[in-house]
């Protein structure tokens, strides 16, 4: 009688520790991220690839692991309901359910996950063989529940999805800054691929140049002194506005001063308002890389930014945005450059 009663003990601890083994497999495997198992390929190269092939099918890794859990919680329990009856009789059942539950939810559950995911980068090697070896056992079994739960799914009108997990971007930064500190990436790769992400998070309001500091134009100005202005300060596009600067009429382009040239006009002409072209007005609000494709749609170099009371906030310029990605672009005009 004590022989039995030790070796049903003995089965049913051995049981929890498998069950423990399964929890912790799952939160282990699936709480890895791309980065970590990277280095995995790195330091345990056999084991990585099990451990992908593994992840390559996340369905059956899970369907896998639930029925092993769940086998064992199940076998667990009838022994542990045999051992309580054989010693309490009928009330047996209510002490089941007394000591299994705590047991198995502390033993089998809380603890083995919280292991786990907390030790995910050293479990998952030690575990990725014998759960393969489990897989290819039950194998069987789990095309048989694969193909009744494929048939549940169906007749409830609820798609199999199909797609792999994207690939989240503070993982794919993590991989990139691993690139640049084993030397496969140089920084100006590491810096452009963090800019690309950076890009569609910036908004416009934060790369223009301020309302304050905007070089612009009266409309009536004469020839001559647009001349002068433009050998002055060397912008090839300029705002022109009237009255005020919250009045923009258009956007004067420097090479246009050739049209004018060649022909006999008299210094003191007025001929802005017939020489500039049409101002591009944008949302001070608006997304980088949206302004990036719309000027490139409407060909422009050049943009006005409006706030919400529809005034006049700064401007933005293409060369603006692509500094966003590339960093500081210098030109023939400018006082220091990368030369």
């Amino acid at each position: 009688m004590e022989v039995d009663l030790f070796f049903k003990t003995a089965l049913i601890f051995f049981l929890l520790i498998f069950s423990g083994f399964f929890s912790c497999s799952e939160t282990a495997l699936f709480s890895l991220s791309l980065l970590q198992r990277e280095r995995l390929r790195k330091s345990w190269n056999k084991k990585a690839a099990l451990i992908d092939k593994l992840l390559l099918r996340p369905r059956r890794l899970i369907i896998t692991i639930l029925m092993g859990n769940d086998l064992v919680n199940i076998a667990a329990s009838v022994i542990a309901t045999y051992l309580f009856v054989s010693l309490f009789g009928e009330h047996g059942k209510w002490f089941t359910i007394a000591a299994m539950t705590p047991l198995t939810l502390i033993f089998a559950e809380v603890i083995p996950k919280t292991i786990g995911i907390t030790h995910n980068e050293r479990i998952a090697p030690l575990i990725s063989v014998p759960l393969n070896i489990f897989a290819k056992l039950i194998s069987p079994l789990r095309w048989f529940f694969i193909k009744l739960m494929d048939c549940f799914m169906k007749l409830s009108g609820i798609e199999k999805h199909k797609s792999l997990p994207s690939i989240m971007e503070d993982d794919f930064r993590d991989m990139v800054d691993l690139s640049y500190k084993d030397g496969e990436l140089k920084i100006v790769e590491k810096d452009l691929v963090h800019n690309v992400f950076e890009f569609s998070d910036t908004h416009v309001f934060e790369v223009m140049i301020p309302k304050e500091k905007i070089f612009c134009i009266p409309y009536d100005m004469d020839i001559e002194s647009v001349i002068k202005s433009v050998k002055q300060n060397h912008f090839s596009r300029i705002p022109v506005f009237k009255g005020t600067i919250d009045n923009i009429t258009g956007i004067f382009y420097a090479k246009d001063l050739l049209k004018v040239v060649t022909k006999k006009y008299k210094g003191k002409a007025k001929l802005l308002p017939v020489i500039c072209r049409r101002p591009y007005f944008i949302k001070e609000n608006m997304k980088v890389d949206e302004v990036f494709y719309s000027m490139k749609q409407q060909r422009t170099h050049i943009a006005i930014c409006l706030n919400e009371q529809e005034k006049v906030s700064g401007l933005v310029t293409l060369e603006d945005i692509l500094e966003e990605l590339f960093g500081e672009i210098y030109d023939e005009h400018d006082p220091t450059g990368a030369l």
